[in-house]
């Protein structure tokens, strides 16, 4: 599950934290311990996936697979906190419930030891319980397939996924009135051929904003994908 949403397009930031640390991350969790002498990248410590806010580090360490899962499982079982564990393929997963955050942590093998990447998901409270794509404008019928924002604080920014019915032509032509709309400045406007086929590519700015989109064929009509970085 991870590992897919990591490939969506989505801005990445990576910080380098000391093994051993523990901190409440950005979205109310608290983050998790980790050995010692592990190297921990933060890959997002403040994202919301399709309204989940979540968290994603990667760690490495230099001792096999089994001694980091028994490192979680007694750590989380120390706190009294229920552990699920589930191989898939290569990677071995534990996963534990402590109030309204969950914990996984995704191992498998490395030639140095271990590699692995841990996430934190949060219940969404009320406030945040907005439905993917809400506030972004789409044509009638579109199906929004992951709408991701990062808030890290350097680079906030939105990325979104979304299929419909309608041609590449339409939906670019729906985007350029409803973007200009909103304030946005036409920067680019260029046909790309793919070897799926045609594809627009559109670039906006506003102020200190900028949007980017590509539309291309989708299953039985265009797929849509848009960034939206607050400082480019």
């Amino acid at each position: 599950m991870m590992r897919k949403f990591l490939g969506c397009g989505a801005l990445i930031l990576f910080t380098l934290l000391p093994g051993g640390a523990a901190a409440r991350d950005n979205i109310g969790c608290h983050d998790p311990a980790y050995p010692q002498n592990a190297k921990v990248l933060v890959v997002a410590s403040n994202m919301v996936m399709n309204g989940v806010p979540m968290a994603i580090n990667e760690l490495r360490w230099n001792e096999p697979p089994e001694q980091l899962l028994r490192f979680y499982r007694s750590r989380w079982e120390a706190l009294g906190q229920k552990v699920f564990e589930t191989p898939v393929g290569e990677w071995r997963t534990l996963g534990t419930l402590d109030g309204e955050c969950y914990y996984t942590i995704q191992v498998k093998a490395a030639e140095d030891g271990s590699y692995a990447l841990l996430g934190v998901t949060r219940a969404p409270r009320n406030a945040e319980s907005a439905a993917p794509g809400k506030g972004f404008p789409m044509l009638s019928g579109s199906r929004v397939a992951n709408d991701i924002e990062h808030k890290d604080g350097i680079k906030n920014a939105r990325t979104l996924l979304l299929n419909n019915s309608f041609s590449i032509g339409a939906n670019a032509s729906f985007y350029l009135r409803a973007l200009a709309g909103q304030g946005w400045d036409l920067m680019m406007d260029r046909s790309v051929a793919t070897e799926k086929g045609p594809s627009r590519v559109l670039v906006w700015r506003r102020g200190g904003e900028e949007a980017s989109m590509t539309i291309g064929r989708g299953a039985g009509g265009a797929m849509v994908v848009a960034n939206i970085v607050d400082k480019p």
